[in-house]
């Protein structure tokens, strides 16, 4: 098909420009609802955690998760380094606290807030969480600025009590979820 044959719907802006093309793949992304979870690991002694939105199941045999990681963030090595990681899951209530964890102090400081605690696998737990799924990784793939982890599951803490109430991010906002009645 050429050029001249491709069409583009009335209305709906095409890119092909590179700088544009990364302004406008920004955009859409952020149209994207996505869970927020609380990636924690202990590297030297040393409790190290951050805010995520791109994680997801990749397979329930083995049981295994992705995460994917800004190379550039304060966690990253100590992710790396530990070859371990817990993906707490959050709740609605747990919108400060994922605020928090996306900005400075980095390392252990990040931890004053929350009910924190070491679970069997050894790595940061937040009580409250809808869960909290430790992870060894299995594999990292790098690409651009980011790098997809690929955690293993080990262990599994589920909190049957807390409400489904998951903490959503889109549009540069926290949210929540309500489901569609019929």
């Amino acid at each position: 098909m050429s050029e001249a044959e491709l069409q583009v719907r009335p209305g709906v802006e095409r890119v092909d420009d590179a700088q544009a093309l990364q302004t406008s793949f920004r955009q859409a992304m952020r149209r994207l609802a996505g869970g927020v979870a609380l990636v924690s690991t202990v590297h030297d002694g040393v409790r190290h955690g951050m805010t995520v939105t791109a994680v997801t199941s990749l397979t329930m045999d083995p049981p295994a998760l992705v995460v994917s990681v800004n190379r550039h963030a304060s966690a990253f090595d100590a992710l790396v380094l530990s070859g371990r990681f817990c993906v707490n899951l959050l709740t609605q209530q747990h919108a400060d606290l994922a605020a928090a964890f996306a900005r400075k102090p980095d390392g252990d400081a990040r931890f004053a807030n929350g009910a924190w605690r070491i679970n069997e696998a050894g790595l940061p737990t937040l009580d409250g969480s809808v869960a909290s799924i430790s992870c060894r990784v299995h594999d990292l793939v790098e690409y651009g600025t980011h790098a997809i982890l690929i955690g293993a599951v080990e262990h599994l803490e589920i909190e049957p009590q807390q409400p489904m109430a998951p903490l959503i991010f889109l549009s540069g906002q926290f949210g929540g979820f309500w489901p569609l009645t019929a």
